[in-house]
C-alpha cells in the first residue's frame, strides 16, 4: 500500500516515522530516506531503521549540486530489500530533482511505501491508499519563534 501524508501542517515526518515504528514493532524491516533534509534531525538518533545518510550541510533551497546525492538516493531505494520504505519529503523533490515517471516507478515496488511532503503531485496521489492532509492552523513560526530541536527538527 502507499500512504501519503502532505500540506503545510506539522507531524507529516512524525506520523511516517510513526507508521514506521509500528511495522519495525510488528517485525518488519524499515528503509528511511529523508529528502531536502540534512544530517542533524533528532529522531535519526533513535531511530531502529535503515537509514540513507543525508549530506551533512544542505542550503534552504538546494540547487542542482543536490542531484547527485539524489541520484544516489534513488539507488538505494531501488535496490534496498526493506518491507517499508519512508520517502521523507519525497513530494517536494518532483518534478526539480525527480520526474514524475521515476517516482512512479519507486513506488511500484510491492512492498509499503509512506511518502511525505508539502506539496500535491496528482499522478501519485491516485496511486495512493491513504492520502491524508494536514494543515497548519497555528504555528510558533507564524510568531517569528525558529525551529526547535527536538520538536521541529
Amino acid at each position: 500500500m502507499i500512504h501519503i501524508y502532505y500540506g503545510y501542517g506539522k507531524g507529516k515526518t512524525s506520523s511516517a516515522i510513526g507508521a514506521g515504528m509500528r511495522a519495525k514493532g510488528a517485525g518488519k524491516s524499515v528503509f528511511l530516506v529523508q529528502f531536502l533534509k540534512d544530517n542533524k534531525s533528532s529522531e535519526l538518533l533513535v531511530l531502529p531503521f535503515d537509514v540513507f545518510p543525508a549530506p551533512e550541510s544542505l542550503p534552504f533551497n538546494p540547487d542542482k549540486s543536490y542531484q547527485p546525492w539524489v541520484d544516489s538516493a534513488l539507488n538505494a531505494i531501488e535496490n534496498c530489500k526493506n518491507d517499508v520504505i519512508i520517502l521523507d519529503e519525497f513530494l517536494d523533490v518532483i518534478p526539480d530533482f525527480v520526474s514524475v515517471q521515476k517516482a512512479l516507478e519507486l513506488i511500484d515496488t510491492g512492498r509499503e511505501i509512506i511518502i511525505t511532503g508539502h506539496k500535491e503531485v496528482k499522478e501519485l496521489f491516485e496511486k495512493a491508499d491513504y492520502l491524508t492532509f494536514m494543515d497548519k492552523i497555528k504555528h510558533p513560526y507564524d510568531k517569528g519563534v525558529k525551529a526547535r530541536k527536538g520538536f521541529e527538527y
